[in-house]
């Protein structure tokens, strides 16, 4: 048999009838085995990590999406100005879930918001 062909299966009947026969086992196929018999490291907690960074995109593009209608409603030209408070906003809330998400821990952000810049003055 060519090195390609690593089992040749016949199956026989139909219907309830039907059995399997292996006609071929390549004896390499043994050796590839045994080597994969370690089990590999466990991804189950990036993968959560991952999936919940994710949804915190999402999060923040339909945040970011609804602050802008909202603005558009107001009417004019206020949704221009209010463009970048909407996106930092919409930044801000997808932080805190992917401050939840991080597998090894993420320090609290800390933004300064507009109202902090009026005690200057």
């Amino acid at each position: 048999m060519d090195k390609l062909v690593k089992r040749v299966v016949v199956v026989q009947g139909s219907g309830e009838n039907r059995h399997a026969n292996v006609v071929y086992k390549s004896d390499e196929d043994k050796d590839e085995d045994e080597d994969f018999d370690m089990p590999g490291p466990n991804f189950k907690r990036i993968e959560e990590s991952v999936r919940h960074m994710l949804k915190a995109q999402v999060i923040a593009a339909q945040d970011a999406y609804q602050r802008h209608l909202d603005s558009v409603e107001k009417g004019g030209k206020s949704w221009i100005y209010d463009a970048p408070g909407n996106f930092m906003r919409a930044r801000r809330k997808a932080l805190k879930e992917v401050r939840k998400a991080a597998p090894f821990g993420m320090p609290k952000m800390r933004f300064d918001d507009d109202d902090d810049e009026d005690d200057g003055d």
